[in-house]
């Protein structure tokens, strides 16, 4: 055989067995699932469900959203190559102004029995005081005050 065409060949294969063993390898292996609930109180028992809440879930500096459906769930789904698994996460929900306070979980590894990652976190998205509102209650009760003691 003509080594001018056996060269070309062999090199290729060699760049390509290169390429093989230097790829990057998956940190994860398989997908990573978080999923939560939004309540109106911090009251997990008691508590409704929150529909249409844009929630932001953070995991290995990538965040995502997803929007509350009408029984309050969410989920977001994190590809193995991003790397979401065996660290924590983070989330919090906005609707009409409100923003709950930030949740973390830990993700918990399945991959046993369901090749799956999963982080759970539950969110109290509470209205809380706005600057209006606090002033209006503050005024009311001063007002309330000085009418009682009228009498």
């Amino acid at each position: 055989m003509n080594k001018t065409f056996v060269l070309p060949i062999l090199a290729l294969f060699v760049i390509a067995s290169i390429a093989i063993v230097s790829a990057v390898p998956d940190p994860c292996g398989f997908k990573t699932l978080i999923a939560g609930k939004i309540y109106d109180s911090p009251n997990f028992e008691t508590a409704g469900p929150v529909s249409n809440a844009t929630i932001y879930i953070t995991c290995n500096n990538i965040t995502k959203n997803a929007t509350s459906k009408i029984d309050g769930t969410y989920s977001v789904e994190y590809i193995s190559v991003e790397g979401c698994c065996n660290v924590s996460a983070s989330a919090y929900a906005e609707k009409g102004g409100v923003t709950s306070e930030t949740e973390y979980a830990d993700i918990q590894d399945y991959t046993g029995s369901f090749q799956l990652y999963l982080g759970v976190i539950n969110i109290a998205l509470i209205p809380e005081f706005g600057l209006l509102v606090g002033t209006l209650t503050l005024l009311s009760a001063v007002g309330i005050f000085f009418l009682v003691r009228r009498k």
